[in-house]
């Protein structure tokens, strides 16, 4: 299982909801935050630890493909 070590130091594992959830709360549809979340796990699932911050920059590069607004916003968030 990949692990996902946060800002705060602290590790835990890689949830695909997750990231369906918050490109919702930003403006993705079910549809687009889906296929989102799929892209990112295809590009973690070879690591064995990812940080919050390159999962965030994955999310923003593949939302953007998608939903452009729901991109911005996300990048806002994240900031």
């Amino acid at each position: 299982m990949v692990k996902v070590k946060k800002k705060s130091g602290t590790l835990e594992e890689f949830m695909k909801v997750k990231i369906v959830s918050v490109c919702q709360r930003a403006g993705a549809t079910a549809k687009e935050a889906g296929g989102v979340a799929e892209d990112v796990s295809k590009k973690v699932v070879k690591k064995t630890m990812v940080t919050s911050e390159e999962i965030g920059k994955m999310v923003v590069d593949s939302l953007k493909k998608v939903n452009k607004a729901a991109a911005d916003t996300f990048a806002k968030f994240k900031k």
